[in-house]
């Protein structure tokens, strides 16, 4: 069996100092919301934003994970940015000309279409995605700093860098998802187009501008996922674990609040669908470790800096400097960042199931979940 659930109790039992937390993703999924919440943090915002979907579908997924958790009474919820600072269809398209296709192109794929409408879902439109972000991190600046976690394109938050330059010396710092590195090598001797799309950071790609302009900020401090990201996939074991958990594969199936994990679970091995579908949990490991520091084993330190240069192979990826030694003192601004690189998979599996069986449908009222009962 992969999981041990000693390791759980344990975790639980060391749940790190309360955080708050601002959330900023194109495509938001329940494990998102719910490690920071599990962990005893505050999620004083969620944005949705242009990027691997359409606005309208971003914002309609985020509403989607708190309707069914019940918890848009106590985490607000806003639209992000509608598209990048600078590049646009046209020029993602010719970029893709001059230096290779993208396996996913998110909301620019000539074929996307929406999912939802605006009138399908609710949710705060008298405020933007970034001046909601400034506001919380001004409100909370100086009695419990907001940790904002950018976990699709960084556009929302550069938008609120510009706004407000003040927004990152008063913000407790910075998680992002992307910043992966050194996988040239795995893109050009694969067969497969998934291990093509798995080794791509488009959440840098679409708008590299705003990548640089948010990495290369000064931060107090600035956790970027890195490859280890890549490494934390679902399994048969995984999808084993939690259908034991529910008692039958028929109960998720049939139980209207289990619908996240029966789309975690309709995916990949168990099904035997098509392995495109068998993607990494990115956002979630990110997610994890910032709810749970302890989860995030090992890590490096670095410049950071994005290729803004359009003429680029490497337009829209990340660049490292050594801080002692090569950090460049013109052309690219760089920042200092720490990169993930090993995580504990066990404690990471372990907190996922137990996290999907719990019931949060009364936090808002009690801040704490309840046994669920099925």
């Amino acid at each position: 069996m992969l999981f041990n659930k000693a390791t759980l109790f344990s975790l639980c039992a060391s749940i790190a100092s309360a955080k708050k937390i601002f959330i900023d993703n194109d495509g938001l999924t329940a494990l998102q919301v719910l490690f920071p919440l599990a962990a005893g943090h505050e999620i004083v915002g969620i944005s949705g934003s242009f990027g691997s979907v359409s606005l309208v579908d971003a914002v309609g997924q985020g509403y989607d994970v708190l309707e069914n958790y019940n918890l848009s009474s106590c985490i607000p919820h806003y639209a992000g940015a509608a598209f990048p600072l600078i590049r646009t269809a046209d020029t993602f398209y010719i970029w893709e000309q001059l230096y290779g296709e993208l396996v996913w192109q998110g909301g620019w794929d000539p074929q996307y279409e929406d999912s939802y409408t605006w009138a399908n879902f609710t949710y705060n439109d008298t405020t933007s995605g970034a001046v909601a972000l400034i506001n919380a991190v001004r409100e909370n600046k100086d009695t419990d700093p907001v940790y904002i976690y950018a976990a699709g394109m960084m556009t929302t938050v550069a938008q609120a860098i510009s706004i407000y330059p003040n927004l990152t010396q008063e913000a407790a710092g910075l998680y992002i998802m992307g910043g992966m590195i050194d996988f040239n090598y795995a893109q050009a001797t694969t067969d497969k187009s998934i291990n093509v799309d798995i080794q791509t950071d488009i959440n840098l790609i679409q708008d590299p501008e705003a990548a640089q302009i948010v990495l290369a900020a000064d931060w107090k401090e600035s956790i970027v996922g890195g490859n280890v990201t890549n490494y934390v996939l679902p399994s048969q074991d995984l999808y084993d674990e939690i259908i034991e958990r529910a008692g039958s594969y028929e109960t998720i199936e049939n139980t209207d609040y289990l619908s996240p994990v029966l789309s975690l679970i309709s995916t990949g091995n168990f099904t035997e669908n098509n392995e495109q579908e068998t993607l990494p949990f990115w956002d979630e490991v990110v997610s994890a470790y910032m709810s749970y520091p302890e989860i995030l084993e090992q890590s490096f330190d670095a410049a950071c800096a994005v290729d803004t240069s359009f003429n680029s192979p490497y337009y829209g990826n990340l660049r490292l400097f050594n801080k002692k030694i090569n950090v460049p003192k013109s052309g690219y601004k760089s920042g200092n960042c720490t990169l993930a690189s090993v995580v504990d998979q066990e404690k990471f599996f372990d907190l996922l199931v137990d996290i999907l069986f719990k019931d949060w449908r009364g936090y808002c009222e009690t801040g704490a979940a309840t046994t669920l009962v099925l």
